[in-house]
């Protein structure tokens, strides 16, 4: 199944005795179980150049860790090429079941470009403490009704780009979770999927005060995405901060809910007797230059969980409509705090400073 030819290669380039190393994957086809590449390496930079197709089995007995693909404590790697990397995780779907094809622990200063990603069983990417990431120019796709197949999650790392890149999933395109700061998403078009998520933060069975800053998503079109479009989402009752994000020049097209604040996330009702306590607090959040539709009729959804968990959210030249005819596009919101300027629908009712 090719992973001891992998291994060996990868533990060439690893201990070569240069500050750079590259391992070529050929244009063919490669069935390949469950693998770790695994540092640190003595290459200060690592370039692994995939022209051909990587492939997962369909043999979910295989598969008794949470990954595929691991690439771990490896500083400088640069995974990149004109090939395929497919999970083959169809097989998955149906009962939820199923492992990340492609994760990255503890890569700092890691690259990913050019490279199609397609039908894992769960995630297609996940970073996880990979300070200064580019994801750059990738395809990621699976169908719309693939569950949990999000594109990226990003999460305990700073200083991530992800630009130029065309991702539909199942699930959110890009998902950025506690500890994460400094994260630029540029000329993304995500589409099917649930949008581009922040969150969710601030479980308070976990007791961890999450934090999430300096996020800033712009340039981006957001075509079909059967729930959400750009989205903060924390836990009713949980602990943390969201700031200093940004929204600029967006667009929608047929998006279920363009723009959602949700601070009662509670999936399952596990935290119903939570209302009214702690909050993971919002504050200074733009939407700028903004247009497109929804598929319904409430295009922003601003529900904040108390009086004071958001503030100063700003919305500037935003214009959202829905695409049935039927229908009157409004805002839903509770406890917003904020400031609207040249926005329709109008936010008048929601306004309390």
């Amino acid at each position: 199944m090719y992973v001891q030819a992998f291994l060996k290669a990868w533990n060439e380039a690893c201990n070569v005795q240069q500050q750079r190393a590259t391992l070529n994957v050929p244009a063919r086809t490669f069935l390949l179980n469950p693998i770790e590449f695994s540092g640190p390496c003595v290459p200060t930079s690592i370039e692994f150049q995939v022209a051909g197709k990587i492939i997962a089995s369909t043999n979910k007995s295989l598969f008794d860790n949470n990954h595929w693909i691991l690439f771990s404590y490896v500083k400088g790697l640069t995974l990149t090429g004109s090939g395929t990397i497919d999970g083959q995780g169809a097989g998955s779907w149906q009962d939820r079941t199923g492992v990340a094809a492609l994760k990255f622990y503890t890569c700092p200063n890691l690259v990913l470009q050019g490279l199609t990603h397609i039908n894992p069983q769960k995630a297609h990417i996940i970073l996880t403490k990979c300070d200064g990431a580019n994801i750059n120019s990738i395809t990621i796709t699976a169908p719309e009704d693939a569950p949990n197949t999000d594109g990226i999650d990003i999460a305990s790392s700073n200083h991530v780009q992800v630009q130029n890149s065309k991702i539909g999933t199942g699930d959110d395109c890009i998902a950025i979770s506690a500890r994460c700061s400094f994260i630029n998403i540029t000329g993304v078009t995500c589409g099917p999927g649930h949008g581009i998520s922040i969150g969710s933060l601030g479980d308070p069975g976990s007791g961890d005060f999450d934090t999430v800053s300096e996020v800033h998503v712009r340039s981006c079109n957001f075509t079909g995405t059967n729930t959400t479009g750009i989205r903060i989402k924390t836990w009713q009752g949980g602990q943390g901060e969201v700031k200093k994000i940004t929204y600029e020049d967006i667009m929608f097209d047929n998006v279920r809910y363009p723009i959602v604040i949700d601070q009662f996330y509670c999936p399952h009702n596990v935290c119903k007797n939570n209302t009214g306590t702690s909050a993971v607090a919002i504050s200074d959040v733009s939407y700028t230059g903004i247009i497109g539709t929804s598929s319904g009729d409430e295009v922003m959804s601003l529900n904040c969980g108390t009086e004071s968990s958001c503030n100063n959210i700003v919305l500037d030249d935003v214009h959202l409509k829905t695409s049935d005819p039927t229908k009157t596009a409004f805002v839903r919101c509770v406890n917003f705090n904020g400031i609207a300027s040249n926005v329709e629908p109008s936010l008048d009712q929601c306004l309390n400073s």
